[in-house]
């Protein structure tokens, strides 16, 4: 393998490992995770069984109300109306109002529906969500809905473009933190290596990397680590030897700034503890 190169990369929009944030309309990056096309298909699948239960359940019961009054067929065709209304329209609209857009499928996957500057949804884009849903959910079997959220990069449909927002995953599993060893032909190099300087957006992507590298597509894999090496060289020095592997290189530097990390805050805190020891000892003079 040939040695890293020292030319520092700087990443863009379109590099693996750019991330898809947010901003809002204060310049403020928003780090939120769309929901992938899965998570959206199973809420819908939930939602949808809902709003059938509710317009067969409703048109049931109206219809024979209807026949216990003895109403015509015109009172029994406007309550139909009404139920469908209320079952695909006022199900979801109601629901991202009053639980903060979520539904009852949302709430069971952990997704929301946000603006695209990460805001609240009104109740204008829920009524544009639940309108469209209509065409390109229920009139087409789910095939416009699934065509447009396979090809947008946020999984959105057509009522989401049109409305400006975005389904956004809120409850993700807790993975049990992993602790990075330094590779054993660098442990030598590291310890004379400056790694301070290493920028905090930097570490995250690395140590979101890192455990992630055995299971990501060995060519997208080979891609994040030369960008994090790119990334990582220019704040790093000396340069690891050549022919140092790129995750090689990026768990050793990774691993020894935690250390050292965590060797300062001890130092920290014994200091501390000496001085609320000295300032105890001193005695009081009233």
């Amino acid at each position: 393998m040939a040695p890293p190169s020292t030319t520092a990369a700087a990443p863009s929009a379109s590099s693996p490992g750019a991330r898809d944030a947010l901003i809002t309309g204060d310049a403020v990056m928003l780090d939120l995770r769309a929901a992938s096309f899965a998570v959206r298909m199973l809420s819908a699948l939930i939602d949808g069984a809902l709003q059938l239960v509710l317009l067969v359940g409703g048109t049931i019961g109206m219809a024979w109300a209807a026949a216990r009054a003895e109403l015509d067929d015109g009172f029994i065709a406007a309550g139909i109306v009404t139920m469908s209304v209320l079952a695909y329209v006022g199900y979801p609209v109601l629901c991202e109002l009053l639980l903060r857009g979520r539904s009852v499928g949302r709430l069971v996957m952990g997704t929301r529906v946000v603006r695209d500057d990460g805001g609240p949804v009104h109740v204008r884009q829920s009524l544009i969500r639940a309108v469209m849903a209509m065409f390109e959910i229920w009139s087409t079997s789910g095939a416009v809905a699934l065509t447009c959220a396979v090809i947008d990069r946020r999984s959105r449909r057509l009522g989401d473009l049109l409305a400006g927002t975005m389904v956004i995953q809120e409850r993700m599993r807790d993975l049990a933190p992993q602790r990075v060893q330094v590779p054993a032909s660098l442990r030598d190099w590291v310890l004379g290596a400056d790694v301070g300087r290493l920028p905090l957006t930097l570490m995250q992507d690395i140590r979101s990397f890192l455990p992630r590298a055995a299971i990501i597509n060995s060519e997208s894999r080979r891609q994040l680590s030369r960008d994090l090496l790119r990334r990582t060289l220019p704040h790093v020095a000396p340069a690891p030897p050549p022919g140092t592997d790129p995750e090689e290189f990026l768990a050793a530097v990774i691993a020894e700034r935690s250390r050292r990390d965590e060797v300062r805050l001890r130092r920290n805190q014994e200091r501390q503890r000496e001085l609320s020891a000295e300032v105890r000892a001193v005695p009081f003079t009233g």
